[in-house]
């Protein structure tokens, strides 16, 4: 990666001239030592090659696990009802009916030499934030598993009433080496599911898709009628994003929290496959 530095003939003595590099932002927390060697006050040295290339590696986030991890929201009620963050309610643009969740074992057999079996842990949350409802579901190599948004993954919260928003985030396990049989369980009322304690045991073979059926108002005066709304449903595939050990420590923890505190609330269900 190359690095430039924009030098201000005119810049203020009292302002770090590191200010103005053309370095993107960052999350990543520097302690003293490493402040001084990137930033160190009124230099004019831009960074190394090798510098610049330790920045960006700190930038990314580490995927060690790709193809296992799947996200989208929903939305099955803004149309007509408020989210959790206020947002929709009558006369509003948004989600006006169920959301059908497919999700397809394409039959890879890395995780599963024998069987192609995989666990899809299913992670929803709320659109403040918050996981309301988790479980873990086993698919076979070549099958597909149907699941209502409003009746298999969001009637049954931790929390509030029924979600009408937010987002569904799937993460696909195998077998635990070493750990055999294949397991893949809810948990819930005081038990320990394979959501809440998934370990290292990843696998990629997992595809998803989801419907969203949307009303959408018109600002055309001459619609029929005026003003009114257009419905339409539309599949959306999830999007394989990258996860890293933060966020899978994350995503179980807060199930786990969910399977033994929650006396089996926040616990989704499987749908219908085979």
């Amino acid at each position: 990666m190359t690095v430039y530095v924009l030098l201000l003939p005119t810049l203020p003595q009292d302002i770090e001239t590191c200010q103005y590099r053309g370095m993107s932002k960052s999350l990543v927390v520097l302690d003293p030592a490493e402040t001084a060697a990137c930033c160190s006050p009124l230099s004019v040295q831009a960074l190394s090659i090798q510098q610049a290339e330790q920045v960006a590696r700190a930038e990314q986030i580490i995927d060690f696990a790709p193809g296992s991890y799947l996200v989208s929201y929903f939305d099955v009620s803004s149309s007509f009802a408020k989210s959790q963050q206020g947002y929709g309610g009558p006369g509003h643009s948004g989600g006006d009916g169920d959301a059908l969740v497919h999700i397809v074992d394409v039959g890879a057999f890395d995780s599963d030499p024998v069987h192609g079996d995989l666990c899809a842990n299913i992670y929803v949350f709320d659109d403040d934030q918050e996981m309301q409802e988790c479980c873990s579901c086993p698919l076979t190599a070549d099958s597909v598993q149907t699941f209502s948004t409003i009746n298999d993954l969001t009637s049954n919260p931790q929390f509030s009433s029924p979600l009408g928003v937010g987002v569904i985030k799937i993460v696909s396990s195998g077998i635990e080496v070493g750990v055999p049989p294949f397991d893949c369980s809810s948990g819930g009322n005081g038990k320990a599911g394979t959501a809440g304690t998934i370990g290292a045991n990843l696998g990629h073979g997992l595809e998803a898709w989801i419907n969203h059926t949307e009303s959408m108002a018109s600002n055309n005066p001459s619609f029929t009628p005026p003003f009114g709304f257009v419905t339409s449903t539309s599949v959306t595939e999830f999007h394989h994003a990258p996860i890293d050990i933060g966020e899978l420590d994350q995503l179980g923890g807060l199930c786990l929290n969910i399977e033994l505190h929650a006396s089996g609330r926040g616990i989704c269900r499987c749908g219908i496959g085979s």
